[in-house]
């Protein structure tokens, strides 16, 4: 299976990429960053083709065939939560879907499974009266808004899936695992498992929330686990 992603340098989709391309269903990655990777990431079997990309409004001919027989798209792009951010979480995501669903990637007559990074407390209702995190909150819930309107758009060629995390702690953090519901916490192996795993087999809902991600994404490294040995 081919997938786009984005994000790669970042905390989270760096550890999406290396989870990808672990993952023996995925046989290619493009993966868009905005500058070349800092790291290598372990790629034995040579599934990785990074394009730069500086703008992700717009996709040239080459760059559409090079993404051709893509079948999935993990969105992990973000920054901060800023109204400058609007630009990258709104109008980047949804040129990309446009672009993508155009393109017709998946094939004729198949859909292109896209996966989008948001975030716990994102909120779609821009009447509502918010206490915290306001503009960024807003911002993301747009971008769902923006992409479930053009999944209804084009039925035929898009399905969206959304996954909300909480507070994402890294690979080995002390945190205690029992306490991560308590704390709305999720371990970022977790994460991009249940991620990984959405983009190769899609989800029976439309909003990943973070006990769906964390308990999906626990099994799932237990299962990898158990068929490693």
């Amino acid at each position: 299976m081919k997938i786009i992603l984005t994000g790669p340098t970042g905390h989270i989709g760096s550890n999406v990429l290396k989870t990808a391309l672990a993952h023996p269903d995925i046989t290619s990655i493009i993966a868009f960053s905005r500058r070349a990777l800092p790291y290598s990431p372990p790629d034995p079997e040579n599934k990785l083709r990074v394009v730069v990309q500086t703008n992700f409004t717009e996709y040239s001919d080459e760059t559409l065939k090079a993404c051709a027989g893509a079948e999935a798209c993990i969105w992990g792009m973000g920054v901060g939560n800023s109204e400058k951010s609007r630009s990258v979480i709104v109008d980047s995501t949804v040129a990309a879907a446009k672009a993508f669903i155009d393109g017709k990637l998946a094939g004729e007559g198949k859909k292109l499974r896209f996966v989008l990074l948001s975030g716990m407390f994102v909120e779609k209702d821009h009447e509502k009266k918010l206490w915290f995190m306001t503009e960024g909150r807003r911002i993301r819930g747009e971008a769902e808004l923006e992409l479930i309107r053009l999944q209804k758009e084009h039925p035929d060629a898009l399905v969206v899936h959304i996954a909300r995390p909480g507070v994402v702690t890294a690979t080995n953090s002390l945190f205690p695992a029992l306490l991560e519901p308590l704390a709305r916490f999720i371990n970022i192996d977790d994460l991009a498992a249940k991620m990984v795993d959405t983009a190769i087999n899609g989800h029976t809902t439309q909003l990943l929330e973070q006990d769906v991600l964390r308990d999906d994404g626990k099994r799932l490294r237990k299962q990898a686990l158990s068929d490693a040995r």
